[in-house]
């Protein structure tokens, strides 16, 4: 009996530990029944490796958001980030002939913008949400400008590979892309960076007052996600194989959802990958089901508003509670 107890005991531990993912795969089956059963072909093998292929870009920048929004910032300009880095990223390959160049000047282009949140955000204090719609603006703008608001045809070239190459049926984003869930969970849960992340995010005097550099904590985040967000327009150019100027138009809203529905608290210090990958696939099912069905797309919308407020309702109260 007293085994049995025990062994209950460590059941009932590890099922609180992991709630939040347990509610996350029960909301992820519940989709995929209701969609399947709408549509047949819903679960068919070649739709999933469609949805992996749309929701990779939202999935790779939300890593990036992750640690932003666990040290209490937030980023709009992702998705204008992803347009400037494709713009200035074909420019430069048509300028000089290489795309490995203009790979290069896409990440650097988008850890410019960044760098310029990181050090407005945590040096000078500047409210994250007014500097990075700042940002925002300028990036849209530069990505207008840049392209002379037309877009720019890319074919046949190593931009292409990432964005549509597949290794047998597998795309080759899709290995990416688990290869880099798997390698920041680690830098997250297993490093001192990680660590000091959280602890800026939990207490910012605190952290100070433990010899930790919160500005530089901060401003490395910032940078981390511009480089996510150069890999991911490098992506966008090469799944539309084209540099588009309104590319990445609504992504920072699809980021963000993604982010919080996996559990990463807006009062920061709390979160994880594993729970934003979750909630990246709850985006990607959503978003592809409703194609599925003879509902408005426009739901989506109402759909992902209802879980944001649900879940900033429910982080709310487990706060007061605490």
């Amino acid at each position: 009996m007293e085994h049995l107890a025990i062994r209950e005991s460590k059941t009932k531990r590890w099922v609180r530990r992991n709630l939040l993912y347990l509610s996350l795969l029960i909301i992820i089956g519940i989709l995929v029944t209701i969609f399947t059963l709408a549509n047949t072909r819903f679960l068919s093998f070649n739709n999933v490796m469609n949805i992996t292929r749309q929701t990779c870009v939202i999935s790779i920048v939300a890593i990036g958001m992750t640690f932003i929004i666990i040290v209490q910032g937030i980023d709009l300009s992702v998705g204008s980030n992803i347009a400037f880095g494709g713009a200035i990223g074909v420019v430069v390959m048509n300028l000089t002939g290489n795309p490995y160049v203009g790979m290069i000047a896409t990440i650097l282009s988008c850890c410019a913008i960044g760098l310029l949140n990181g050090v407005a955000i945590g040096r000078i204090n500047i409210n994250p949400l007014i500097m990075t719609l700042g940002t925002m603006c300028i990036a849209r703008g530069l990505a207008l400008g840049i392209l002379n608001a037309v877009s720019i045809n890319v074919t046949d070239n190593p931009f292409d590979w990432l964005g549509q190459s597949q290794l047998g049926p597998i795309p080759v984003v899709g290995i990416f892309l688990v290869a880099s869930y798997m390698i920041f969970h680690l830098i997250l849960s297993g490093t001192s960076y990680g660590l000091k992340v959280y602890a800026v995010g939990g207490n910012r005097l605190t952290a100070r007052a433990l010899g930790i550099n919160a500005n530089l904590v901060t401003m490395s985040a910032y940078i981390l996600t511009g480089a996510l967000v150069g890999i991911g327009s490098i992506i966008t150019v090469g799944r539309l194989a084209s540099a588009q100027p309104w590319a990445g138009l609504g992504l920072e809203f699809d980021v963000i959802t993604a982010v919080i529905i996996g559990g990463t608290s807006l009062r920061g210090g709390e979160g994880n990958i594993l729970g934003t990958l979750l909630g990246a696939i709850i985006i990607g099912v959503l978003t592809n089901g409703l194609a599925f069905t003879d509902l408005s797309p426009f739901l989506l919308h109402v759909f992902r508003g209802f879980m944001i407020v649900a879940i900033v309702f429910i982080d709310n109260i487990m706060h007061r509670e605490r």
